[in-house]
Parts: C-alpha cells; structure tokens; sequence
C-alpha cells in the first residue's frame, strides 16, 4: 500500500475517531486514541513525496477537505475543554471564598499609630 494510501486511512480513522460523541468521562480515553492516530499519521506524511498518480492526487484532495472537518472539530473539542477548565476553576474559587470568606478583603487605608 502507497503511504498516502496509509495516510488516507489514517485520516479517516482519525475522522471517525472526532465524529464519536466525547461526554466527559470518556474525553481523555478518546483525546489520547486521537493524539495516538495524529502522530501516526505526522510519521507517514514525512515520507510523502511527489509524482503523485492520478488516483493518489484524488486522494490527497479528499485528505485536504477532511483536514478542513478535521480542524473543525478539535477547535470544538478545544473550545468544550477550555469551558470545563473555566468552570472548574470558578467551583474552586467559589468553595475557597466559602471556606474562608475574608481572604480576599482588601486592607487598603489602615492606619498605625506611632504615639506611645
């Protein structure tokens, strides 16, 4: 098989691999599997090397649109893993404001008498 044979079923088995639906018990699972099939495909694509035939040309140009869906979707999956991390971070300072509710009251104007 021609490695942009390889490169196309890799492709499409990291297209698969976006299209599963990703709750957030099984992300990292699914992150890892895509991160797995992302730098087996980054290896067989080094070894791309032109006179594509006309069969393989086809083929690349279907690889260009699926990179396009491809993007897409981990611009997504990025975007769905920011709001966590933000909303993770707003339960953690909300539980740290509860337990201890004065350590972010600002001092600012206090005064200190040198008398004695």
């Amino acid at each position: 098989m021609s490695s942009v044979a390889d490169v196309h079923s890799l492709t499409q088995q990291l297209l698969n691999l976006l299209d599963q639906s990703s709750e957030k018990d099984e992300r990292d699972p699914l992150i890892e599997q895509i991160d797995v099939k992302l730098n087996e495909r980054e290896a067989i694509m080094k070894q791309l090397a032109p006179p594509f035939s006309v069969k393989e040309q086809e083929l690349l140009q279907e690889l260009n649109r699926w990179n396009k869906q491809i993007i897409q979707k981990m611009t997504a999956i990025k975007t769905f893993i920011q709001a966590d991390m933000q909303r993770l971070k707003k339960t953690k300072d909300g539980a740290n404001k509860y337990v201890n509710p004065y350590q972010s009251v600002q001092t600012d104007g206090m005064f200190y008498d040198k008398r004695k």
